[in-house]
């Protein structure tokens, strides 16, 4: 009986797998009928999710839903953001933020990230919200530092949910790039949810480092929904600019470690910002 049960338990199944130089993508489906949804998975992290639905599939799930906290960025920013990019696709859901006017640019490094999110079958937050929006393959900051468009709006960093925290990226040379490509009045939004690292006090300190303003949220998100919990850092040069999110009383302020060192191109600390680590210490000063 157990057996059968098994065998037409149809509520959750894998129904794609890719296998590339950067590991094994997933899509999994589960659910049935108007609750259905599409679960991309990289390694063992949920990277994307979407409803397969026609009525739902242009609502934000996962880490990007629209109360939470990029919601609430492209809430306060939206018609003010002329050029957005975004250093990692996943299922391009943030795509689905895409008011008209705006260009949208995507730097990712993995082909099969892009050829699954275009791939209508298993994903279609890009093209029904924005089938026009660039795609750059290669390292993100390496193709952010060749990019010859105009300075972005709003850029996202979303490259650090993985297995494997791609550290070049939370770097003082890479902040340099971010800035370079950043327009004057310009946001950068890090999304930094992760099981094992605590990668806020290296935000804290590179915010600090290079005399930018930093807000930070942990949102609880609401699993039932399909809203996971995420943790999300904005930036600015000028602190007047966070006012829009500082004033929802949702955000708090993110501030340098006195004599902590910054992580460099040369130099990176990851044991320090160990969960496990931190715990054993009882060093809670950036959480």
């Amino acid at each position: 009986a157990i057996l059968l049960a098994g065998a037409f338990d149809r509520s959750s199944d894998e129904i794609a797998v890719t296998r590339g130089f950067f590991g094994v993508n997933r899509v999994i489906e589960k659910g049935l009928g108007r609750d259905q949804v599409h679960i991309f998975k990289h390694g063992t992290t949920r990277h994307g999710v979407q409803y397969t639905d026609p009525a739902r599939r242009r609502q934000p799930l996962a880490y990007y839903h629209r109360k939470g906290p990029l919601g609430q960025v492209f809430e306060a920013f939206g018609p003010g953001l002329g050029h957005i990019g975004g250093i990692g696709l996943g299922i391009g859901t943030a795509a689905c933020y895409r008011q008209p006017g705006q260009s949208w640019t995507f730097f990712e490094i993995d082909p099969l990230v892009i050829s699954m999110a275009r791939d209508r079958s298993y994903f279609s937050y890009l093209e029904d919200c924005a089938p026009g929006a660039r795609m750059v393959i290669g390292d993100g900051r390496l193709a952010l530092a060749r990019h010859q468009g105009p300075a972005f709006n709003l850029l996202i960093i979303d490259a650090f949910s993985s297995d494997a925290i791609p550290t070049h990226l939370l770097t003082r040379e890479a902040m340099a790039v971010y800035l370079d490509h950043l327009a004057p009045k310009g946001l950068l939004a890090f999304h930094i949810s992760n099981r094992h690292l605590n990668l806020a006090p290296v935000l804290a300190d590179l915010a600090g480092d290079a005399g930018l303003k930093a807000l930070i949220q942990h949102d609880a998100g609401d699993q039932r929904n399909y809203y996971f919990p995420s943790t999300w850092v904005a930036m600015t040069r000028d602190e007047t600019d966070l006012s829009p999110l500082t004033d929802t009383g949702r955000w708090r302020g993110l501030q340098a470690r006195r004599g902590r060192r910054v992580w460099t191109d040369d130099y990176g600390n990851l044991l320090a910002v160990t969960r496990a680590w931190r715990n054993l210490r009882g060093d809670h000063s950036v959480d």
